[in-house]
C-alpha cells in the first residue's frame, strides 16, 4: 500500500474499515462493488495519489468491516457512508464507486446533499423496467446470473489464491496484478451473510432509482459500456438518469464491460481526471 494508511471508525451502530492514501490534498472517497473492497480501487488510487487524498472505504460486509447482519438496503449503506465521511471530517469530497458503490454514491447525494461535491457512478445497478440487469450471455441468464456469479465468488473465497489467480486472469484478461491480487484477496474477506442477503427473495424492492435520483444537485457522471459485453446501464437507462439529474455527464467507454476502469483503464482515467479537476476548480 506505499505509504497509505488504513483504521477504523464507527458509522452507523457498526464498524467500518478504510484506506487512505493521505496529504493535505482534495479528497476523493471510492466505493468498491458488492463482494470486491476498498483495495480494488489500488490502480485508481495509485494514479490519483499525486493529487488527490483518497479514501476507500470497506462496505458493510465486506473487507474488513462489520457484518451488515442482514442489512444491506440502499438507505443503511448510504448512512454509513454518510457517518464515514462525517467521522474523517471530510470537507466535501468527491465520491465516487463501481456498481453497488456506485448506487451508494447516488443514495448518498440524494438523501446527504451537503456532503459530496460531486459524484461519479461507474456502471450502477440500474436497469429499465422488465430489463435483464446484466447484457451480454449474464442477461441472457436471467435470475439465475446473480446466483451463478455468487457460486463463483464463493469458490475463490475458499480456493488457494493461485488457483483463484487462474479463474481472475480469465475474468479479468487485461488487468495487471495490482488489479487481480486485491481482486482475490477481497472474495477471501466477504462475510458469508453477504452472500445470503444477496440471494434473499425476501429483499425489500428498493423505490426507483430514477425517483431518488431527482434528489441530486451536485455535478454527476456517469460512465457506461456496452450491453453486448456484460455492462448493465444501457442507453435507455442514460437516457432517463440525465433526465433526472441536471447537467449528468454521461461518457460511453465502447468495448467496456461491467468493470469499465478495468477493461479500459486509460479512458476511464482521462474522464475521471477531467471531472474532478473540474469540481475542484
Amino acid at each position: 500500500m506505499n505509504n497509505w494508511s488504513d483504521g477504523y471508525l464507527k458509522a452507523n451502530g457498526i464498524r467500518i474499515h478504510y484506506y487512505r492514501t493521505g496529504g493535505e490534498k482534495p479528497q476523493v472517497v471510492l466505493n468498491h462493488g458488492a463482494m470486491d473492497d476498498g483495495l480494488c480501487w489500488t490502480r485508481v488510487a495509485k494514479a490519483l495519489e499525486q493529487e488527490y487524498d483518497v479514501i476507500m472505504f470497506d462496505a458493510r460486509g465486506h473487507g474488513l468491516s462489520d457484518s451488515g447482519a442482514g442489512d444491506y438496503q440502499s438507505e443503511t449503506r448510504a448512512k454509513d457512508l454518510a457517518e464515514g465521511i462525517i467521522s474523517l471530517g471530510l470537507d466535501k469530497p468527491v465520491v465516487g464507486g463501481h456498481s453497488l458503490g456506485a448506487e451508494v454514491s447516488l443514495h448518498l447525494a440524494a438523501l446527504y446533499p451537503d456532503i459530496p461535491r460531486a459524484i461519479f457512478m461507474e456502471d450502477p445497478p440500474i436497469a429499465m423496467p422488465g430489463q435483464s440487469m446484466f447484457g451480454g450471455k449474464m442477461g441472457e441468464m436471467g435470475a439465475d446470473a446473480l446466483k451463478m456469479m455468487t457460486r463463483i465468488m464463493t469458490l475463490i473465497k475458499v480456493l488457494p489464491t493461485f488457483l483463484g489467480k487462474i479463474i481472475a486472469r480469465k475474468m479479468m484478461p487485461v488487468s495487471p496484478d495490482d488489479e487481480i491480487i486485491p481482486w482475490i484477496k477481497s472474495k477471501k474477506r466477504v462475510d458469508k451473510d453477504f452472500f445470503k442477503a444477496l440471494t434473499n427473495p425476501d429483499n425489500p424492492q428498493p423505490p426507483s432509482p430514477f425517483e431518488t435520483a431527482k434528489g441530486i444537485k451536485v455535478p454527476a457522471l456517469l460512465f457506461r459500456g456496452d450491453r453486448e459485453k456484460g455492462s448493465i446501464v444501457s442507453l435507455e437507462v442514460a437516457q432517463e438518469l440525465e433526465k433526472s439529474i441536471p447537467g449528468l455527464q454521461v461518457v460511453h467507454l465502447e468495448g467496456a464491460n461491467h468493470d469499465i476502469r478495468r477493461s479500459k483503464f486509460d479512458e476511464y482515467m482521462s474522464a475521471l481526471k477531467s471531472f474532478l479537476a473540474a469540481a475542484y476548480k
